[in-house]
């Protein structure tokens, strides 16, 4: 390469890394929300499942919800990001979704996220519903949203099983992509804490249950918002690290070149210089 290509690679990678910079600050920045919200949904959950282990068995245990509704079919939900760029995070999921999907025979396939829904597209398989931008910054209204959609199917039938596909993050070391049964529920044994559910009658704790159902949905989703995000800002900082090192590699070959040029010329301006003294 001459100087020339080289300057313009130079330029080409100063630019490539103020956006990769970018990328990693705007990362860093929504990890914070990311966190919060998702040590909310451990609290919360953690909190309704020993509601849960308390409700008395008469108002729920013929319910749906836990007995099951007699249908074999089994749905799954996959959640990945909307964009890329965040390391295997994605891939990760995929993956295990992919094992689940064949294991478990799964007649539909609901998707969060837009890498998931472009991923199974291009595999052909049948996507029954699809939910994006609501993966990377997820609200308690898009829980709501899936959480409602999918306690229909499952109230008429459609489905006997509904699992969750995500990466679990209680901690930045240990993100791990689980799949957990949503529908029908499991009851939780009960805790060391003595509880009393009130008010005591059915539609009360039918109420407790959909909340049950939504919080479930809305802590996959601030889980998975947080490994997505931190995945990313980790991969823009390799990418930001490794674009600062080529910059340093290619100048360095640039001032070598150019110093070499500039030699050569005054080699050939003395050397015209000592041609023309001897004439």
């Amino acid at each position: 390469m001459n100087t020339r290509d080289l300057k313009r690679r130079i330029l080409t990678v100063q630019d490539t890394v103020k956006i990769t910079r970018a990328m990693q600050m705007i990362s860093a920045s929504k990890l914070y929300k990311a966190r919060q919200k998702s040590d909310s949904g451990y609290r919360y959950m953690k909190g309704l499942r020993e509601v849960f282990a308390h409700v008395d068995e008469k108002l729920i245990d013929r319910s749906p919800l836990l007995a099951g509704n007699g249908s074999e079919r089994v749905a799954v939900i996959v959640i990945a990001g909307d964009k890329g760029l965040c390391g295997d995070c994605n891939h990760r999921v995929l993956s295990l979704a992919d094992e689940v999907i064949e294991s478990k025979n799964v007649s539909k396939i609901y998707t969060i996220g837009q890498e998931a829904r472009e991923y199974y597209l291009r595999k052909h398989l049948p996507i029954n519903n699809f939910y994006v931008h609501i993966a990377n910054e997820p609200h308690s209204f898009d829980a709501i949203m899936v959480a409602n959609d999918m306690l229909d199917f499952y109230m008429k039938g459609e489905y006997g099983e509904i699992y969750l596909i995500y990466t679990s993050t209680p901690t930045y070391t240990r993100m791990v992509p689980v799949v957990k049964k949503l529908l029908p529920f499991e009851r939780p044994q009960s805790g060391d804490r003595d509880l009393t559910f009130e008010p005591h009658t059915a539609e009360s704790a039918k109420n407790f249950l959909c909340q049950y159902l939504m919080s479930i949905v809305y802590s996959a989703l601030a889980d998975s918002a947080l490994a997505v995000n931190y995945k990313r800002m980790l991969s823009m900082q390799e990418s930001t690290k490794n674009g600062e090192q080529l910059i340093g590699e290619v100048t360095q070959e640039y001032n070598h070149q150019r110093q070499e040029s500039i030699t050569n010329e005054l080699v050939t301006a003395s050397s015209s210089n000592s041609m023309g003294n001897q004439l």
